[in-house]
C-alpha cells in the first residue's frame, strides 16, 4: 500500500499543489497589507515589488498614454540609483520580459499571479529532470519517485525562501533543467539560447563559458554570446535605440553600484566571501586592496582554476558513458559558479536540484554507499536545514550559519564526483 502511494504521480501532484498554495497565502500575506490610504494594498520592500515597479516602468517607457497624464516619470525608473539594496538589477531584456506583471494595476493581484508563475516552474522542473534521469538511466518506477520525492524535500528551503521574498530563481533553475536536456542532446544552438536567458538575469553564471570553451563547445559559446547581446538588443523593437541604450547605461552603472556595496553583506553564501572575510582580517592586506578588488579576484580565480581542472580532467574520467558524464560536467559547472562567485545568496541555490538528484541517483548505484550516504546527509543537514525555522529550538545552533549552505554544497560535490569516479572504475 506505501509502496503503491510512494509511486504515484497523483499523491506527488496533491502533495506539491497543497504545500505551494500553503505557502503562497503564507507569504502573500507576510509581503502585503491592507491600510485604507492612497497606498492600499501596496507591498513591503521585497524583491516582487522590485519586479512589479521595474514592469510598470518599462511598460510607462513603451507607452506613456496607459498611464494617467499626472504621472510623475520619475516614479518609473526601472533602475533607481538612490534605492541602496531594493533595486532592479537585471538587464532591460529583464524588464521587457515581465511587462506582462505590470499590466496588473493592483500589486497584490500581480503577486498572486507571480506565485503562480513560480509554482509551475518549480513542478515542471521536478518533473522534467525526473523524467529526463528515468529515461537516460532507465530506472525502476520506484527509484525514479524516491529521487523526485527527495529533490522536491531538498529544495523546500530554496524554494519557500524564492516565495518569502518573490525571487525569479525558479525559473532560473527550470531553465537550467532544459540547458540540461539540451547539452545531453548535443542541441549547441537551443543550450546556447537558454544559457543566455539565464545570464540575462543572473550573471554570476558567466563563467561557464570559460569551461565550455576550454572543451571545445566553440558552436554552444557562439550560440550563448550571439543570443546575449540579441537579448540585450530586443527592447529596441519596443522602446526604440536610443532609450535602450540609455537603459543599458543605466544597467551597467547599478551593476557597478549594487554589487560591490554587498559583497560583505552578512547573508552572503559565497566560499569567496568566507576567505575575502578572514584575508581582511591582516593588516596588511586590508590597507593596501579594495574589498571588490580582492573578491573579485578571489572569485575569478578560483573559478577559473576549478574549471580548468575539471577540463583537464575530462579527458581521463570520462569514461564509456558520455552521457552520464554530461550530468556531471552541468552539476560541476552550477555548483562551481555558486560557490566562487563574489556573491551568491541563498535564493540562488535552487538550482542545486540538478547535482543533487544526479548525485543521489549516482550514489544510489554506487557499492561504496557508507560515505557517501553521509556526504548527501551533510548537505541536507547544513544546506537544507541549518539556519532554518526547523533548527530554531535548538539553543545556539543558528549562530553557526553564515557560509553553511556553500560548505553543505561541497559535501554535495564530494557525492557527486566520487559516486560517478566509482563506477568509472568499476568499468
Amino acid at each position: 500500500m506505501f509502496k503503491r502511494l510512494s509511486t504515484s504521480i497523483s499523491l506527488f501532484l496533491a502533495v506539491f499543489i497543497i504545500v505551494s498554495l500553503v505557502a503562497d497565502l503564507y507569504y502573500h500575506g507576510r509581503l502585503t497589507y491592507h491600510e485604507d490610504s492612497e497606498k492600499k494594498h501596496w507591498i513591503c520592500r521585497c524583491d516582487f515589488r522590485v519586479f512589479w515597479i521595474a514592469a510598470r516602468s518599462m511598460r510607462y517607457q513603451i507607452d506613456k498614454n496607459s498611464f494617467p497624464s499626472d504621472v510623475d516619470p520619475k516614479e518609473y525608473r526601472i533602475y533607481d540609483t538612490s534605492e541602496k539594496f531594493y533595486h532592479f538589477r537585471y538587464s532591460p531584456f529583464g524588464a521587457l520580459a515581465i511587462v506582462p506583471l505590470g499590466l496588473i494595476p493592483c500589486p497584490r493581484t500581480a503577486l498572486y499571479v507571480w506565485y503562480a508563475i513560480l509554482n509551475v516552474a518549480m513542478l515542471a522542473a521536478l518533473l522534467l529532470l525526473a523524467n529526463q534521469l528515468s529515461g537516460d538511466f532507465n530506472i525502476s518506477r520506484g527509484k525514479r519517485y524516491l529521487i523526485l520525492w527527495s529533490t522536491a524535500i531538498v529544495s523546500m528551503r530554496f524554494y519557500l525562501m524564492d516565495l518569502a521574498i518573490g525571487q525569479i530563481d525558479v525559473l532560473i533553475a527550470l531553465l537550467f533543467v532544459f540547458f540540461l536536456i539540451f547539452y545531453l542532446r548535443d542541441r549547441e544552438l537551443l543550450a546556447g539560447i537558454t544559457l543566455a536567458l539565464i545570464l540575462q538575469f543572473k550573471p554570476l553564471f558567466a563563467p561557464m563559458l570559460f569551461y565550455l570553451l576550454l572543451t571545445g563547445k566553440k558552436r554552444l559559446v557562439l550560440s550563448t554570446v550571439a543570443s546575449f547581446v540579441a537579448l540585450l538588443f530586443t527592447p529596441i523593437t519596443a522602446v526604440g535605440f536610443g532609450k535602450t541604450m540609455q537603459l543599458l547605461k543605466n544597467w551597467q552603472e547599478i551593476l557597478g553600484m549594487s554589487v560591490p556595496s554587498q559583497l560583505l553583506n552578512y547573508k552572503n553564501q559565497s566560499i569567496t566571501y568566507f576567505i575575502g572575510k578572514l584575508l581582511l582580517r591582516i593588516d596588511g592586506l586590508k590597507n593596501t586592496v579594495s574589498v571588490k578588488n580582492l573578491f573579485y579576484l578571489l572569485g575569478g580565480a578560483s573559478t577559473l582554476t576549478l574549471y580548468i581542472v575539471m577540463a583537464r580532467l575530462r579527458k581521463f574520467v570520462r569514461g564509456a558513458n558520455e552521457k552520464k558524464y554530461k550530468y556531471v560536467e552541468v552539476s560541476a559547472m552550477i555548483m562551481v559558479s555558486l560557490l566562487f562567485s563574489p556573491i551568491t545568496w541563498v535564493a540562488h541555490f535552487i538550482s542545486l536540484i540538478i547535482p543533487f538528484a544526479i548525485a543521489l541517483l549516482l550514489v544510489l548505484e554506487s557499492k561504496k554507499k557508507k560515505a557517501l550516504y553521509f556526504a548527501l546527509g551533510a548537505f541536507v543537514m547544513l544546506s537544507c536545514v541549518l539556519g532554518t525555522d526547523i533548527t530554531n529550538f535548538i539553543p545556539g545552533i543558528n549562530r553557526f550559519h553564515g557560509t553553511n549552505i556553500a560548505l553543505g554544497t561541497l559535501f554535495l560535490a564530494y557525492a557527486l564526483f566520487f559516486s560517478y569516479y566509482s563506477q568509472n572504475e568499476r568499468g
